[in-house]
């Protein structure tokens, strides 16, 4: 082969070469072109069901609009005095000091109620990014995202398991360590006794059949446990509920409350 011939054929390859060198960066910048149109359709997807379904993604959106000075609000109705957030992780790890009890007889708005369930409160507490509505039909809409095995083994005893919850709802497939829940319920407590009605309950968006939420056997089973609830707290603080109203868009208090929380680390 002529050196002439040797010296255009290394040219070509260097020409071949630097053409597929070229190449690269424009597959490399289709692939993230790519990869970026699919990201896109995830997030409208997702979007898409969170407005079609709320709760699926994230908690459902009651419109209760609460500001520092709600909470601020409500802890002066209980003319109560309550300690700094804990920082640890655990509830166990800390013990809870009340005061004495004093009478009360208030009202709340949403957006005290809201406000209160909120600030103030510690990882380990089992509900988050509450909201609270008051209805002018005297129920009362909630929502957030729930500790499941909390509800189970404080709430419900320990009577159900995540694995039977599933296998009677298929529609709520594996569930997670919390859930969005929303709850549209009525009710009242005389006399630390509580009577309620469950009318719309839902977990992750998706819609308990009335079948599992009206029958006689799901409100004897969740009014016993919510008595036991309050006979425990009642025990702890000293508290005593003469009678907890929905009225007017407000929940009305009466009893005695303790006027402080100190939660020291043990």
């Amino acid at each position: 082969m002529k050196e002439s011939e040797i010296i255009t054929e290394n040219t070509d390859m260097v020409q071949d070469t630097g053409a597929a060198k070229i190449k690269k960066p424009k597959n490399k910048h289709r692939a993230l072109k790519g990869l970026a149109i699919v990201l896109v359709i995830i997030a409208i997807i997702a979007l898409g069901l969170g407005f079609l379904f709320p709760g699926l993604l994230w908690t459902k959106d009651l419109g209760v609009s609460y500001t520092k000075q709600d909470y601020d609000s409500f802890i002066n109705k209980l003319d109560y005095v309550k300690d700094s957030t804990p920082t640890g992780n655990l509830r166990d790890t800390y013990i809870y000091s009340y005061g004495d009890v004093a009478a009360v007889d208030t009202q709340f708005t949403s957006a005290e109620l809201t406000a209160f369930a909120n600030y103030n409160r510690p990882s380990y507490f089992a509900v988050k990014n509450v909201q609270i509505r008051i209805n002018k039909d005297r129920t009362v809409d909630a929502s957030g995202s729930v500790n499941v095995d909390y509800v189970l083994k404080e709430i419900l005893g320990g009577k159900f398991s995540r694995e039977q919850i599933v296998k009677e709802i298929p529609a709520l497939g594996i569930l997670p360590s919390n859930v969005n829940l929303y709850l549209n319920v009525g009710g009242s407590v005389i006399n630390n006794s509580a009577s309620i009605s469950l009318n719309s309950v839902a977990v992750q968006g998706i819609t308990i059949p009335d079948s599992y939420t009206k029958s006689d056997e799901a409100i004897s089973t969740v009014t016993t446990e919510l008595n036991s609830l309050l006979s425990k707290s009642n025990t702890n603080t000293g508290s005593v509920i003469d009678k907890l109203l929905i009225e007017d868009e407000e929940i009305k208090l009466a009893g005695k409350f303790p006027t402080s929380l100190t939660r020291t680390q043990k």
